[in-house]
């Protein structure tokens, strides 16, 4: 299920980047030849730009596809190897939920105080929420590693 979840969330992410790309060409053609941007395309780019990052980055870490470092960890015996990427998953988790709660708190403040992009009128609150979703997503992702990771532990 999480998968699924994490998949349909990397297609919504790779619509909207889609939506950017077509809008930053139009944007740049739009200046170029007519000497008229798009109203609100750099608002749109901007907004756009967090759900692309906040919708894929789930999906990323539960392929395992994120740059890491590991000279230290490949050192170490298999089974501590899988000690290590339970308590650095159980660490992204922490870390996760209290970016979830912080994103969740701001789209409440934004929500209440009418905040709306200076061009366009877009309401702030819905991307702060859709941020708050991908991180619980990736929560979601990091327990679920953990998992993975302390059952192997388990099994030798």
């Amino acid at each position: 299920m999480i998968t699924k979840l994490n998949t349909g969330l990397v297609y919504i992410a790779q619509a909207v980047l889609i939506i950017m790309v077509i809008l930053v060409t139009a944007d740049v053609v739009g200046r170029w030849l007519f000497s008229q941007p798009i109203t609100g395309a750099v608002e749109i780019t901007e907004l756009g730009l967090s759900m692309v990052i906040f919708l894929s980055i789930g999906y990323t870490h539960l392929k395992e596809e994120h740059i890491s470092i590991e000279f230290l960890v490949e050192r170490l015996p298999e089974k501590a190897q899988w000690i290590v990427e339970v308590f650095i998953n159980l660490i992204i988790m922490v870390v996760m939920v209290l970016m979830a709660l912080s994103l969740f708190w701001y789209a409440e403040r934004l929500f209440t105080s009418g905040t709306v992009t200076g061009d366009l009128g877009l309401p702030i609150y819905l991307f702060a929420a859709v941020a708050g979703v991908g991180a619980i997503v990736f929560v979601l992702n990091a327990l679920l590693l953990a998992i993975k990771y302390f059952t192997k532990v388990g099994k030798r």
